[in-house]
């Protein structure tokens, strides 16, 4: 028996049309929160910006906090990228070398797009409870992530061992205050230099 025609409208499918206004929205969330804020940004601003309908609106999400997780969820997803990549490039590399690479991976994703790094750092701290256990969640993500690098580098005797999860918890803050710093400062430091100087500082945690 063959397959049912799919239906099409302008050379798309039903769930193509859907999965592009989806990310339309997405978009237009990156754009509007990371720039005007969250709080002063409407759905019915969402969808002027994504060009598409409030009731279509509510056909992708249940309400604006919901686009904020999803937003947030691709930002956070592009950081574990870059930075498992990072960390598969320096398996075997000394353990200094791989958490400056990490760190380097992960900055790059925030850095590069200021936008992504207001909604990191300002738009998402304490918006609802469900937008700050996802805050935190990643939080201990990268605390986890901390501890296997210098746990696997403690059992390879290049460093002796330590608390690692008070480490990584001085770490993001310290992330999370320099670039908040970074994004207000005027002129802007270089963005390299300020990745370099938060690499040297996880290093020296790590390592020292």
């Amino acid at each position: 028996m063959s397959e049912p025609s799919v239906r099409r409208y302008s050379g798309r499918s039903v769930d193509e049309w859907k999965a592009a206004r989806r990310e339309r929205l997405l978009d237009a969330a990156l754009e509007l929160f990371g720039t005007e804020g969250y709080p002063t940004t409407s759905v019915e601003r969402l969808c002027a910006q994504a060009k598409v309908s409030t009731r279509h609106f509510y056909h992708e999400f249940q309400n604006k906090e919901a686009v904020l997780l999803a937003v947030h969820a691709q930002v956070i997803e592009l950081a574990v990228r870059s930075t498992g990549e990072a960390l598969r490039q320096t398996a075997d590399a000394h353990v200094g070398e791989r958490i400056g690479a990490a760190v380097e991976g992960y900055l790059r994703t925030i850095m590069t797009d200021l936008r992504r790094a207001r909604i990191s750092f300002v738009e998402v701290v304490g918006a609802s409870p469900a937008v700050e256990e996802q805050r935190i969640a990643f939080r201990e993500l990268i605390i986890s992530s901390v501890a296997k690098i210098g746990e696997a580098a403690v059992a390879r005797n290049e460093i002796a061992p330590k608390d690692f999860r008070f480490l990584g918890l001085c770490f993001i803050g310290a992330v999370n205050t320099v670039v908040y710093d970074w994004m207000l400062a005027d002129p802007r430091p270089p963005e390299k230099e300020v990745q370099t100087a938060l690499r040297n500082l996880a290093v020296s945690l790590m390592v020292n």
